[in-house]
């Protein structure tokens, strides 16, 4: 039976971190992945999505300047079938390219199910193509096992689709990320990051879209202020917004129409994107054998990202935490764990403050202490508002929306916390990110200078 230093389950962006760093220490490593190398991210997540994304930009950024310098004729059509073109000239590389990297670099890979069977012992289950003697192809198992002296769970997370008669017919981010062809008309189940996101591409290129959402509180987590700002100006660009029903049942008719039953109403589309959350994958991994505490929102671990078994580890998508569920933070605990399994820490892991954002137009994003929490502690905090939509840097790009808070602390003065809904929030957030993880001071902004107009320069002014 083959042995290891250490077996990955898993081979998204946590594994690419911790493996490779593993590896150039001299260890021998194992990485085992059922689905695709490279994880959700790459393949089927934020990296298409963002290349999706890119083109509702570039349209919009023409559209802003109808009467400025552009006529309506030159706001351009979105060809679906080429820009889903395109994203697979990215995504259908990636796969490839980690085996690729991993064979270069020495690291063992299988392709199947991995199975707990005890604490050092993991059976790998391989679904291979074999051709019988009719030329026919015929799936084969195979099973494997090996050992290693410790294991690290990142199996991630998936969609988690709600158990209603007809639930066979919703489709998923996965599912929307590959659609040869873009409906006509979609309704999005769920108010939350996902659903904004892909509603506004599919709405940027040319579908009636709907978002139905069980409450009337949209991106739970986020700056209320801004997430209604930003329904507002979503539901300007086309977008509609039913809130406070239920979805109860779907249908299929033989026109290929799906009818959508709510507790109120119904609905009539040609696609139900189910975006009401997502669970870790944790089932059938053999945790519960082993004591190994995990639930629909992930694996518990330690401060050290050790689970009950002294040697097993989790990282990623697929554990329970507060922090965001995002490819840079599964990446940060990738090298993290290279660190105290190297043993050149001891310490727990320490986050920084993680930025959030929903990328649709405008973006809206948020970083450390939110207006909640200063709301609820006048005492520690103070917050300001800034209408940017009239500042240079805005108005130049004519853009609809510019807003933001920032919040400080009281006794010292910091930043401690910001939240904008603009088109340039991506940036605007990354820099607030910095000025909060490195204790910048708001007079110290004004003492740096910037290239002028940027999203830097403007900082001087919070």
């Amino acid at each position: 039976m083959e042995h290891y230093d250490v077996a990955i389950i898993g081979a998204g962006p946590a594994c690419l971190s911790l493996a490779y760093d593993l590896k150039a220490a001299g260890k021998t490593v194992a990485v085992i992945e059922e689905n695709l190398f490279g994880g959700t991210c790459p393949n089927a997540g934020c990296d298409p999505k963002k290349i999706l994304f890119a083109v509702e930009e570039a349209r919009s950024r023409v559209a802003q300047f109808v009467g400025k310098g552009f006529s309506e004729q030159a706001v351009p059509k979105v060809v679906w079938e080429d820009l889903m073109a395109y994203k697979k000239t990215y995504t259908d590389p990636v796969s490839k390219e980690r085996i690729a990297g991993f064979d270069a670099s020495g690291i063992k890979h299988f392709h199947g199910r991995a199975t707990l069977v005890s604490q050092s012992e993991i059976a790998v289950t391989e679904q291979k193509e074999h051709t019988i003697e009719t030329d026919t192809q015929a799936l084969v198992s195979k099973t494997q096992h090996f050992t290693a002296e410790q294991i690290v769970l990142a199996t991630g997370q998936r969609a988690y689709l709600l158990d209603i008669p007809g639930k066979e017919h919703f489709l998923t981010s996965t599912d929307f990320l590959a659609l040869p062809h873009l409906p006509a008309e979609m309704i999005f189940l769920g108010a939350g990051y996902i659903s904004f996101e892909l509603a506004a591409i599919a709405n940027a290129c040319g579908a009636k879209v709907t978002i139905l959402h069980h409450n009337a509180t949209p991106l739970r987590g986020f700056d209320q202020d801004l997430a209604k700002q930003l329904v507002t100006a979503l539901e300007k660009s086309g977008i509609q917004f039913i809130f406070n029903e239920n979805i109860q049942r779907v249908e299929k008719n033989d026109a290929k129409i799906l009818t959508v039953t709510t507790d109120k109403a119904t609905y009539q589309t040609n696609a139900v994107i189910c975006a009401t959350g997502r669970i870790a994958n944790v089932e059938n991994l053999g945790l519960e054998e082993l004591g190994i505490e995990a639930s629909r929102r992930g694996i518990v671990v330690d401060g050290q990202l050790k689970t009950s078994q002294p040697n097993i580890f989790a990282m990623g998508d697929c554990i329970a935490k507060k922090e965001p569920k995002m490819t840079p933070v599964a990446g940060f605990e990738g090298r993290y764990l290279s660190q105290l399994l190297l043993g050149k820490t001891s310490e727990d892991i320490a986050y920084p403050q993680v930025p959030t954002a929903v990328f649709t137009l405008p973006t809206l994003a948020q970083v450390g202490v939110t207006s909640e929490e200063a709301e609820n502690k006048p005492d520690l905090y103070k917050t300001e508002w800034f209408d940017m939509s009239k500042w240079y840097n805005y108005f130049r790009t004519n853009d609809p929306v510019a807003l933001a808070k920032i919040i400080y602390a009281k006794d010292s003065g910091e930043i401690v916390g910001a939240a904008t809904l603009n088109q340039k929030a991506d940036e605007w957030i990354n820099l607030m990110t910095l000025v909060i993880n490195l204790g910048i001071k708001k007079e110290q902004l004004q003492n740096i200078i910037m290239a002028y107009p940027s999203v830097g320069s403007d900082l001087q002014y919070y």
